[in-house]
């Protein structure tokens, strides 16, 4: 036992020296250069061998340098700082990317200036720079090279004349296109279609301005995908040349007006011409199916109860091109074709910020530069201005009808517009025919004064059956009513009516007085009939009413008094007795006569008394047998 211990404390002995002899050995084997000034000193190295190296890192130690070597630790003296001093500045025509040192004094500008419009004759491809001056276009109709291109004169012209129309009232303005319109090419005499789309001005209705609406990226009024990839604009988005015209009418329609040009080449313009139609409120058009949705910008929310959508209507929605553009065209088109979204109008309705805005997708194809094109997408992103009121008077009520035509194989459009507008030249009529011209006055004792009657009433009738807007005046024609009210003097009473259009009638009623003292009323008094009221009715001449008893008054009764239509008069005839009743004016005219005869008993007999054919003043009324006379007063007041 004590032998094998020994033997293993001594190979423990010889595993110790063995490893630490490796040691020695692995370090004696670290070989590099040891020189501390060399370029590749090794700080690890045990063993020079013969490695060092003391050119490499010998440089340009200065960062100004243009020739500065970050690797370098030793400066030898090489740096230089000229190769490396240029034009810093990206719109010069000699900008250098490499230069780190500005040398602004050596930027030139002018020899990379060009015309950048590759539709101008002259357009330069090398230049960098644009100056449009520099850019020179084809007259219209012929090329760069002065060829006549065969569309000249071809602008749609329409042979059917289109007058301005006047009608008397509201109700006889057209809604809907009247008659046919006929438009033909002015080159060929070619037919071509017309399309008509009214607008409705009888009413007020609503302006608004439209501008670019930014979002988070490239934006326009107009976006136009695709023309760019066809190499037929620089920039697939137009912004608006000036504010674009929203328009929106009584019967629906809202109608986009206005010029956009490009981003990029700004002499590529179009002529903006939307029509949209058919306006639901938001909450309406959600609720007809579960399929239709809004279009937001991230983080925007749409009160959809305030929102107006619109459908784009196709037959009148154009983007015709002026300017580079000139003999292009587009037809626009509701996208998408299902209608699951619409055009939006209110806050956030531009889809690509919050503001108040209009916005919606659209599909395109027509002509563009020569090249006959179609695509999927294209948009109006616009943010709108506040909404704009624009009242129409009362007589001022026109529709417009819009005709327009497109020669398509030339891209030239004519749109002509026709009114039809309110021209009302027919005054109100007077129409109260129980109103007189002429009225007589006596003057009453007991008010000292000759007792005017009550104004009449107004009565005009209209053509257009609409308001009259009416004013009495009175002016004293001769005498002092107020200062010598028991002598003659004349009055004259103006009853004005006016329509809107500011057609006026006048119906004069003359008042006089010519000092006449009014006739004294019976001894007896008169007394309200024993029998039941009869509503007077104008024109009816007599109806009898038997009476119990004998009654001394001829004239039992007159009521109403005044009157303005009618009044009833209870007349006691006894028996085999005549009663004669006569109306007198104040001229001592007889301008009615009734006649009552008695029969085998007493008896009463009702006489309605009609003022239809009378004019306004006091009246008197006279009742007589052979032995005896009765008076009363009775006035008409129209």
């Amino acid at each position: 036992m004590a032998q094998n211990r020994a033997r293993t404390a001594l190979l423990l002995v010889l595993l110790a020296v063995l490893g630490w002899t490796n040691d020695l050995a692995a370090q004696a084997d670290e070989f590099g250069c040891t020189d501390v000034w060399a370029c590749n000193f090794n700080p690890t190295a045990t063993e020079d061998d013969g490695s060092c190296d003391y050119q490499s890192c010998i440089g340009c130690t200065n960062q100004y340098a243009c020739n500065y070597d970050p690797g370098a630790i030793y400066n030898d003296g090489s740096c230089e700082y000229l190769s490396c001093v240029g034009c810093t500045v990206v719109e010069a025509c000699n900008y250098d990317p490499d230069a780190l040192i500005p040398n602004l004094a050596s930027c030139e500008f002018t020899s990379c200036v060009g015309c950048t419009d590759f539709t101008a004759c002259t357009f330069d491809p090398e230049a960098t720079l644009s100056d449009p001056t520099l850019c020179i276009y084809p007259l219209p109709d012929y090329d760069c090279e002065g060829n006549l291109t065969g569309c000249g004169g071809c602008e749609p012209v329409f042979i059917t004349d289109l007058p301005a129309v006047e009608v008397g009232c509201v109700g006889d303005l057209p809604l809907e296109p009247v008659g046919e319109v006929l438009a033909a090419t002015g080159c060929t005499d070619d037919p071509l279609d017309v399309k008509t789309f009214v607008v409705d001005a009888t009413s007020d209705y609503t302006l608004n301005v439209g501008t670019t609406a930014d979002g988070i990226g490239p934006d326009g009024a107009i976006r136009v995908f695709g023309l760019t990839a066809l190499g037929l604009a620089n920039s697939d988005y137009f912004v608006e040349s000036y504010p674009l015209l929203v328009s929106r009418y009584a019967n629906g329609l809202a109608v986009v007006t206005g010029q956009v040009e490009n981003t990029m080449n700004p002499s590529l313009k179009w002529n903006v011409h939307l029509v949209l139609e058919d306006p639901l409120m938001g909450d309406e058009w959600l609720a007809q199916d579960p399929s239709h949705g809004f279009v937001t910008a991230f983080g925007c929310s749409v009160d959809t109860a305030s929102t107006v959508t619109y459908r784009l209507n196709a037959e009148h929605s154009y983007l015709i091109g002026t300017g580079g553009l000139d003999g292009s065209y587009l037809q626009l088109s509701h996208m998408p074709f299902n209608e699951s979204k619409r055009f939006q109008l209110g806050a956030g309705g531009n889809s690509v910020n919050c503001n108040y805005g209009f916005g919606g997708w659209f599909a395109w194809s027509g002509r563009v530069l020569d090249e006959v094109v179609s695509g999927m997408t294209g948009d109006l992103v616009i943010d709108l201005g506040e909404d704009v009121l624009n009242e129409v008077p009362c007589g001022q009520e026109a529709t417009v009808h819009f005709h327009h035509a497109l020669n398509p194989d030339c891209g030239l459009f004519t749109e002509v517009p026709q009114l039809f507008v309110r021209a009302d030249v027919t005054a109100p009529v007077w129409s109260n025919a129980n109103c007189a011209s002429e009225v007589a006055l006596c003057f009453d004792a007991e008010l000292g004064e000759a007792e005017l009657p009550e104004p009449c009433d107004f009565e005009f009738a209209d053509e257009c059956s609409e308001e009259v807007l009416t004013e009495l005046t009175e002016s004293v024609v001769s005498g002092d009513p107020d200062g010598q009210p028991d002598a003659p003097f004349v009055i004259q009473r103006t009853y004005t009516g006016t329509d809107c259009s500011g057609n006026a009638a006048n119906f004069v009623q003359t008042l006089t007085f010519d000092g006449s003292a009014c006739p004294e009323a019976p001894a007896s008094p008169v007394t309200k009939p024993s029998v039941s009221k009869i509503q007077p009715r104008p024109g009816a001449r007599s109806g009898a009413v038997e009476s119990d008893g004998a009654s001394t008054p001829l004239m039992a009764s007159l009521w109403p008094n005044p009157t303005r239509t009618a009044s009833v008069v209870d007349i006691n005839a006894s028996p085999g007795e005549t009663v004669t009743v006569r109306v007198f004016d104040l001229a001592g005219q007889e301008v009615d006569a009734y006649v009552v005869a008695g029969g085998a008993n007493f008896r009463t007999e009702r006489i309605t008394l009609s003022t239809a054919h009378l004019t306004s003043g006091c009246y008197l009324i006279q009742a007589s047998t052979a032995g005896k006379r009765e008076t009363l007063r009775w006035v008409v007041q129209h």
